[in-house]
């Protein structure tokens, strides 16, 4: 459920870029289309892996360099040229999971060929224990980092208490925007306060522009802790939701709902077109909706 920092918007760009030649209408549309292109497409002109193994030879070397776990090795470079001057901790976290990836696939492959292929086995070992150094000096420098993403990951790997502490901090602060620290922050309050978990599961939804976005385990959670809770109105409600948006929903258990508690079925599916118009919207709001009194 969580967290990518690599995610790519150029499929997203590309739609935007060629749905939206009305509104260029007086005006040269040369001279905005060029305009347009400058400010929004250097991701286009970006070196190859090749290029910059060429000219900064010193991101790649530590690498295994056989034809194997190519994209997970593309994916760390990626990330050591980008941030190649950051001086934030940020990029660690992907960083991070960009070499727990790399080093499964350069374990996986050694094992695999180590009687096939001997001659590889050297630089293929070499990936490995870079990757294994690599991840323990991230891990060192980050331990006390107040970034919410790395908090979460030494809790999440190492069971760091105090790194939970803080990431606990920031997901209850009102700077948070990304939902998926709240979905991760649920998956924790689930095991010991059920009422605490709808609602940062309720910020969560708050916090998509747009429900294609949603995590779809947020409406299985909600209505599965009304159904623990006999809360038999908000499990309807959130059964329907989720009925909307994942078609692998089955809803004979809101059919047995409504015959068996008696449940007022006109109302309560006003408040489903409601939620529906409200995420798809990206304006959820669970006390405007009055989501409460279910």
């Amino acid at each position: 459920m969580l967290i990518n920092f690599n995610k790519n918007k150029k499929t997203q760009f590309l739609a935007r870029l060629f749905s939206n030649f009305s509104t260029f209408s007086g005006k040269p549309l040369g001279i905005v289309l060029l305009a347009f292109l400058l400010s929004s497409c250097s991701e286009w002109f970006e070196p190859t892996i090749s290029e910059i193994c060429n000219t900064q030879p010193n991101l790649c070397l530590d690498l295994s360099l056989d034809a194997r776990c190519r994209f997970e090795r593309a994916e760390i470079i990626r990330l050591r040229y980008n941030h190649k001057d950051d001086t934030s901790e940020a990029y660690k976290y992907p960083l991070l999971l960009a070499f727990e990836k790399y080093l499964v696939c350069v374990e996986e492959v050694q094992h695999i060929e180590h009687i096939r292929r001997k001659g590889k086995e050297a630089t293929r070992l070499k990936g490995v224990i870079t990757a294994q150094r690599e991840l323990k000096r991230l891990a060192r420098e980050t331990k006390a980092s107040l970034d919410p993403y790395l908090s979460y990951y030494h809790w999440t790997r190492f069971g760091d208490e105090q790194a939970f502490n803080r990431f606990e901090r920031y997901a209850a602060s009102q700077r948070i925007s990304d939902p998926s620290l709240l979905v991760a922050l649920a998956s924790v309050q689930v095991k010991t306060d059920a009422k605490k978990t709808v609602a940062t599961l309720y910020r969560a939804l708050s916090l998509y522009d747009d429900s294609d976005d949603v995590d779809l385990a947020i409406y299985h959670s909600l209505y599965t802790l009304a159904l623990d809770s006999e809360k038999y109105r908000m499990a309807y409600v959130w059964m329907a939701v989720a009925a909307e948006y994942d078609e692998r929903m089955n809803l004979d258990q809101a059919s047995y709902l409504k015959e068996n508690h008696n449940l007022p079925v006109s109302i309560l599916d006003k408040i489903v077109d409601d939620i529906v118009t409200a995420l798809d919207e990206g304006s959820f709001n669970a006390n405007k909706l009055l989501l409460d009194k279910l």
